[in-house]
């Protein structure tokens, strides 16, 4: 059946033609008891070219306007993509129609809704929007193109109709799936009971606010909609751990995340049970023997306290950066918390206070349980107080644990599951194995199932991914082809290049506010890769995750302490490139694992991949120094007295590193009494001890970044 001119063409419900029976049972298999999938397929394969009425009847479709299913309308979604790739930007006619149609123009039809521009394009005006539309559509051509009509090949067929099942990757179902089916649908895939609104600080609300007035108006409705009824989410055996799923538990994580149909973006639910009957324990001793941080002592749960840290100081750091880098700061932002009132159990939900104190309901780990709880109370009471230490018997014990951890569940954005630690193990040669059997648990996995895995984590890291012309052997010699395409080389070297940038760029704004993170913002499993459609392009942005261990000044704070800001940032510099100027180096650092992402094996690349970071770093530490001393907003922020630490801090290490060669030496002696005299002037007090000894003992860190305390070298 070929297309007709517009307005001419049939329904596809009145003509549609029989598939041939080798792709007929490829359709049967995927959509069984489904005959309208049949004669959807039958319909599009027939057609030659782009035809106005079959995708009025396909946006129908998506709209489940005819009762389809939530998989056929995906179907449908990624069928009007490719009927709209056989169009050009300068069928100018049609596709105003179809943005019509889709509810894309404003009143009158001479241009898109502003709100494309909050999805990442970068006009609203109709001829620059069709551009960037087909390019965004285009980065699902590896597929499209393979289709032929009745002579598509079957695995071809199956491709398509695999991929649809990725809600978010099908970038016409966010026009078709209204937000309350989308909540409906992630409702149905998880557990869920009863909590009560938590308030965030004001600089984490303010923060919350301000990412929302950016958000797109339907991710926007999907939050709000998941936040409303202070729902508390769990993950249970409904929740999917496959990839790309509109909700995904990714693996080893006690987070689940909502990927929304046709949307870059995606939402952390934080924390939703470690699994099973029982979604929460209490744990003081982690599986490696050692006590585990307090922030994890409620198992499978979160705390009040430090998603609130965490809400605070990503705050103050994405202030900083739009002030300093005119852009937003790489990091994840806590958007909403409530606070847990029930827990579902065994079928049932049972409220908290119940569920740890007694022992029919919790089970037989119940005395486990509570001798940990109870490790877990000493150690509270010893760090924190012990204010309720008169509380008696289990009931006392439960509500002393209870106020300590204060168990919440946050909702996040600009988070990504694809981490830095697991996509390194995915792009190993054994990254099929780890992702199906390893991971799934599955027993075994095809060769076309492994290469739609392949694609799909291509597509992530690249963002504009064009696919080998190679079959699929082994994990290894098909990621060698992707990467020896031109196309894909060049854009896996932009996008390690942006990556390694980004990373320097935040540790350098990072270190001009004196702060450290113990390395938990910049482990490999709190630093991932999230593709982007941004500026009408597709691209792959790096982000860091999880910052309860950020330290940042706060207002109150009129102290800069030098030593202890030393040692914890050379933790951070662990994780980031290893272990510099020592023995043992750190083989599993960031730098490490983007260069095995990104398949970089020239020999050139560590010593390439440090340059680029420290140039990130001295570009960003100079304007983050520059905005604390010239914007007004940076006073609101930060005590003058603190920011007057930072001046003199960097005035003592400039002069340590022009006037003392190495440590211990006369020049140290005689370095160490300016310094004294400088600062005692000053009126540091105690301060000036500590900062002495912090030269003394981590002189060596300040001099491999002597970069960021001398003039720069013309």
């Amino acid at each position: 059946m070929s297309a007709h001119p517009p307005g001419e063409t049939i329904s596809f419900r009145e003509s549609a033609s029989r598939l041939p029976a080798k792709l007929a049972r490829v359709v049967a298999a995927r959509f069984s008891d489904e005959p309208r999938a049949a004669r959807l397929a039958g319909a599009f394969l027939a057609l030659e070219g782009y035809d106005r009425r079959f995708a009025m009847e396909l946006v129908l479709v998506g709209r489940d306007r005819i009762g389809a299913s939530w998989n056929v309308r995906l179907f449908a979604a990624l069928m009007l993509a490719s009927q709209c790739l056989r169009l050009t930007a300068k069928a100018a006619s049609e596709l105003t129609l179809l943005f019509g149609s889709l509810g894309l123009l404003e009143a009158g039809g001479r241009a898109v809704q502003a709100d494309v521009l909050r999805q990442g394009y970068t006009s609203a005006e109709l001829s620059k929007f069709s551009v960037e539309f087909l390019r965004h559509l285009r980065r699902l051509e590896r597929l499209h193109r393979r289709l032929r009509g009745f002579r598509t090949k079957v695995e071809a067929l199956d491709d398509f109709i695999s991929l649809s099942r990725d809600p978010c990757k099908v970038a016409l179902a966010r026009y078709l799936f209204t937000p309350a089916e989308v909540v409906e649908r992630v409702l149905q895939e998880l557990n869920v009971s009863s909590g009560l609104p938590a308030p965030l600080e004001e600089p984490g609300e303010e923060e919350a606010q301000r990412y929302r007035a950016h958000l797109p108006d339907y991710e926007n409705e999907i939050v709000r909609l998941l936040t409303r009824d202070a729902h508390i989410y769990w993950s249970c055996d409904r929740t999917s751990s496959e990839i790309n799923r509109l909700v995904e538990k990714p693996l080893g994580a006690v987070a689940s995340v909502v990927k929304p149909p046709g949307s870059a973006l995606e939402f952390e639910i934080k924390r939703t049970g470690i699994g099973g009957p029982f979604p929460l324990g209490a744990v003081h001793i982690g599986v490696n023997g050692n006590p585990v941080p307090p922030s994890h002592r409620l198992q499978g749960g979160a705390s009040t306290a430090s998603l609130r840290w965490e809400s605070n100081h990503s705050a103050i750091l994405s202030e900083v950066y739009r002030a300093a880098h005119h852009c937003e700061a790489p990091v994840s932002k806590l958007l909403a918390l409530a606070s847990y009132r029930t827990v579902p159990c065994q079928g049932r939900e049972v409220h908290l206070l119940d569920y740890f104190t007694a022992p029919e309901i919790f089970g037989p780990g119940f005395q486990r349980m509570r001798q940990q709880m109870k490790r877990c109370v000493a150690a509270f009471d010893q760090q924190f107080g012990d204010d309720f230490a008169d509380l008696p018997g289990e009931a006392g014990l439960t509500g002393r644990f209870l106020y300590h951890v204060l168990p919440c569940q946050g909702l996040l954005a600009q988070t990504t599951s694809y981490r830095l630690d697991t996509l390194a193990r995915y792009f190993s040669p054994a990254g099929a194995e780890n992702y199906f059997r390893d991971g799934l648990k599955r027993q075994k996995h095809t060769l076309e199932e492994a290469r739609r895995f392949a694609d799909a984590l291509l597509g992530e890291v690249l963002g504009a991914y064009v696919a080998p012309d190679a079959t699929y052997l082994d994990h290894a010699q098909y990621l060698a082809a992707a990467f020896s395409v031109p196309a894909n080389r060049r854009q896996a070297d932009d996008m390690h290049a942006r990556a390694v940038s980004d990373l320097g760029k935040l540790w350098g704004t990072v270190l001009a506010l004196g702060g450290f993170t113990y390395g938990e913002s910049f482990v490999g499993r709190n630093m991932g890769l999230k593709s982007s459609f941004a500026g009408g392009k597709w691209i792959s942005r790096l982000v860091s995750m999880d910052h309860d261990n950020l330290h940042l000044p706060g207002k109150e704070e009129e102290v800069f302490w030098a030593q202890g800001a030393l040692r914890n940032a050379e933790q951070d510099e662990c994780y980031i490139r290893g272990n510099p100027g020592r023995p043992k180096q750190v083989p599993r650092c960031d730098l490490h694992y983007l260069q095995q992402i990104y398949h970089l094996e020239s020999d050139d690349v560590p010593a390439e991949s440090r340059r680029c970071l420290e140039s990130a770093m001295g570009t960003a530490y100079r304007q983050a120094r520059r905005a604390l001393d010239a914007e007004p907003r940076m006073r609101e922020l930060f005590s003058s007295s603190y920011l007057r630490h930072l001046r003199d801090w960097h005035a003592v290490v400039a002069d340590y590193l022009t006037t003392v060669p190495e440590a211990g030496g006369a020049e140290f002696t005689a370095w160490k009494k300016r310094a004294q005299v400088y600062l005692t002037e000053r009126k540091y007090g105690e301060v000036v001890g500590n900062y002495c000894t912090a030269l003394e003992k981590h002189g060596d860190f300040v001099r491999r970044y002597s970069f960021l305390y001398l003039p720069r070298q013309s």
